[in-house]
């Protein structure tokens, strides 16, 4: 049972499809076909129930998926570790909440890239939910989320402080006032999506029409036009180029953390360490 052929099993698994994993790990199906008939022989069972539209995991091939997602992390740790040791610095792989990434990380990832320049950083982002789930699958090494995060998987801390504001456009001098307009939100998962929905319930406001967001800039340029109002971080309502356009209000219980985490499981690397290390001065002038 080599890594090749555990790659090639998760990569079905994942997509339960021979055809699109096939595309995944750049290969053709008769060849994914074979080496999961293989894997299967080797195994003594059935990994797949074949049905007309795809493959699903039997509950051998569920047990085998995460013995080999752990058995794959590790084994790109090693590289990862072993490439630091030869002077290759390394991969970082950072997730991120989009307000986080905006506003908090460009002048962190510059800083770090800067003194560290053979580590190599990737960064994705998405909604709480998504980036806590990219550290559960191993896709990323790090990740800001909205805290705090109660999983027995996870680490974390939290990292920043943020100070939830309503945003609103520009000539609507409060609350009450804002309360006529539409909520927008980002999509289910987001940490502030969730707070906005438990601020609308501990206020007792009817239901509202709510507007869905895939993107930041989106959301913010929704407001800016007048159509609604949303709740971020003021960090991020109070950058220079929304002036004019979008305004804060403070709201009640506005305190929020954004937590720095990690899979339980994960061995840290030098790269990790060296970027906790790099984050930790700035923490508390940045919270």
């Amino acid at each position: 049972m080599d890594s090749a052929a555990l790659r090639i099993f998760r990569a079905v698994a994942r997509s339960g499809s021979v055809v699109a994993a096939a595309e995944l790990v750049h290969s053709v199906p008769s060849n994914i076909s074979a080496r999961i008939r293989k894997l299967e022989d080797e195994i003594g069972t059935g990994l797949f129930v074949r049905e007309p539209r795809g493959m699903r995991l039997t509950p051998a091939g569920a047990v085998l998926l995460d013995y080999a997602e752990r058995i794959l992390a590790l084994a790109d740790e090693a590289k990862a570790a072993v490439d630091e040791i030869v002077g290759e610095g390394g991969i970082l792989r950072l997730g991120s909440m989009e307000s986080t990434a905006a506003v908090r990380l460009p002048p962190i990832l510059a800083g770090f890239a800067a003194a560290h320049p053979k580590v190599r950083l990737s960064l994705s982002t998405g909604t709480s939910e998504s980036v806590v789930q990219a550290i559960l699958d191993r896709h990323a090494d790090l990740a800001f989320v909205g805290g705090p995060v109660r999983h027995d998987r996870i680490l974390g801390e939290a990292v920043f402080v943020e100070e939830l504001v309503l945003a609103v456009p520009v000539g609507i001098a409060s609350v009450e006032q804002a309360n006529t307009h539409s909520m927008l939100v980002f999509r289910s998962g987001c940490a502030y999506r969730a707070r906005t929905e438990n601020w609308l319930r501990r206020r007792g406001e009817p239901p509202r029409h709510v507007m869905e967001f895939g993107t930041l800039d989106g959301l913010l340029g929704c407001v800016a036009a007048g159509m609604g109002v949303t709740l971020l971080p003021r960090t991020v309502v109070e950058r220079p180029h929304l002036a004019g356009q979008i305004a804060a209000l403070a709201i009640a219980d506005s305190r929020v953390e954004t937590w720095l985490i990690r899979h339980r499981d994960s061995v840290p690397s030098r790269a990790m360490g060296d970027f906790t290390a790099f984050l930790k001065p700035d923490l508390a002038q940045a919270a």
